[in-house]
């Protein structure tokens, strides 16, 4: 088996996305613990709405800082645009994150919250981002960590979760990294072979297939990680929808049936556990049974943020070994890069 071969792993994999995946855990703990020498003043705890101007790599974090604050008062607005919200004013926390302080359109964006007065944070590596944050003593995290965007997740998320805190957005204390976390990303790395590895069966099985999520609402932003992980690590597509949005039209739709073998359905465990909930999945797995092959996708732990790192982590190294499957190197992201070179042409 491919997956079991460390020496074929080692030789496609040049630029060590493995080690990167598996330094998750740790790292989500080290820019915890860094982000915690943020310093706000008293006026970014009064602020009306948060604004995360993100793209790309960038942008999940925003997402999944939604889906782990569910309990938040106020609203969040993920910005992907060069344009502020109409709704943005000098009463708004406007978040700038950009990995490498060059994305054009959050660098438009931070022009704008400067001239709408609104209160900005800046989250990244250096570039211009960190030149205008410096300029105008914006309140910043720079961090410095030598691996793709899509790999330095925990020192975009952390801080961001970590302002939540001291606006009071969510509960202090709440963010710990539970260490067993560690222990299950080392149950999915390359030393552990395929019969004892959810990720490589998992990656086997959605091999050669178009892999669909079945999410529920609170890990919606996980099944989106997860599609641009298997776009950029993968080079695969993987779509996802969402319950119980999918029982009022998804469920209606009829595939080819020369095409059924060609799916495969992965389906989220839901976090909030009720008579509804698991009702409606097994109704959907009693009908995905008639026609498509389909895995049930467990996660790990008790509380939601372990819950969803451990999913962030089966995803990333699931789209690691696929593209192992692939054959192809999972760091390069080729046609990206063409398409930038051609933009700024």
């Amino acid at each position: 088996m491919i997956l079991d071969n460390l020496s074929k792993i080692k030789k496609l994999d040049k630029s060590n996305m493995a080690g990167f995946i598996a330094e998750f855990p740790q790292k989500c703990q080290q820019a915890y613990k860094e982000a915690q020498k943020i310093s706000l003043s008293k006026e970014y705890k009064n602020v009306k709405n948060v604004i995360i101007c993100a793209l790309g790599g960038s942008a999940i974090s925003g997402e999944l800082s939604k889906g782990l604050s569910d309990q938040l008062k106020k609203p969040i607005i993920i910005n992907r645009s060069e344009n502020l919200p109409n709704s943005t004013d000098k009463d708004s926390l406007v978040v700038l994150i950009s990995y490498s302080g060059n994305t054009q359109e959050v660098l438009l964006c931070g022009q704008e919250a400067k001239q709408r007065k609104s209160k900005i944070f800046i989250i990244t590596q250096g570039g211009k981002l960190k030149i205008f944050g410096k300029q105008n003593n914006f309140p910043m995290f720079n961090f410095a960590y030598p691996a793709p965007p899509r790999a330095g997740l925990a020192y975009l998320l952390m801080p961001l979760l970590v302002i939540f805190e001291k606006i009071g957005l969510i509960k202090k204390n709440s963010l710990k990294i539970n260490k067993k976390l560690q222990n299950f990303c080392q149950n999915l790395n390359p030393q552990t072979l395929t019969k004892k590895n959810l990720a490589k069966y998992l990656a086997y099985a959605m091999f050669d297939r178009l892999p669909i999520i079945i999410a529920p609402p609170e890990l919606v932003s996980v099944a989106y990680r997860w599609k641009t992980q298997m776009a950029e690590n993968a080079k695969s597509f993987l779509f996802f929808e969402a319950k119980p949005e999918i029982f009022h039209n998804f469920i209606e739709s009829v595939f080819p049936k020369r095409l059924n073998d060609e799916f495969i359905f992965l389906i989220f465990n839901d976090i909030k556990k009720n008579y509804l909930n698991k009702k409606s999945s097994k109704i959907l797995e009693n009908f995905l049974k008639e026609k498509f092959c389909w895995e049930k996708v467990p996660f790990f732990g008790q509380d939601a943020l372990t819950q969803t790192f451990s999913l962030i982590l089966l995803g990333d190294w699931i789209s690691f070994y696929l593209a192992l499957l692939n054959e192809v190197d999972p760091s390069p992201v080729r046609q990206i890069k063409k398409f930038k070179k051609h933009l700024n042409e």
